[in-house]
């Protein structure tokens, strides 16, 4: 495994939940671990999928972007990799953040499979 070439700031352990929410979920489906980070109030967590049904070979991720308003929220969930570039995916922006990671629990194996 490389090493980034300068140690990484830590990040809220808020993201590190979706990680373990959404993990479970997206195995099954060949996506890797999510792998979290983030900084002033803002957060990501990609789950890489490989080129598993990508139209060019290139990486598939399922991309969670977070804010802090002031409490952890999801902010957008989308494909990257895709022809179109982005395809966004449902969610509920207006719950809180464990709320957005059950639905997404129960939703993603829909929209994915």
């Amino acid at each position: 495994m490389p090493f980034a070439p300068y140690p990484l700031p830590p990040h809220d352990s808020a993201l590190d939940r979706v990680a373990e929410a959404l993990d479970p979920v997206l195995a099954p489906f060949g996506f890797a671990a999510g792998q979290a980070g983030g900084a002033e109030g803002r957060g990501q967590v990609i789950f890489c999928r490989g080129d598993i049904g990508s139209s060019d070979g290139a990486c598939v991720d399922l991309v969670v972007n977070l804010e802090a308003t002031p409490d952890w929220r999801i902010t957008d969930v989308r494909y990257w990799g895709y022809p179109s570039d982005r395809w966004h995916l449902m969610f509920d922006a207006d719950g809180e953040l464990d709320a957005q990671l059950a639905s997404l629990a129960r939703t993603l194996p829909h929209e994915l499979a």
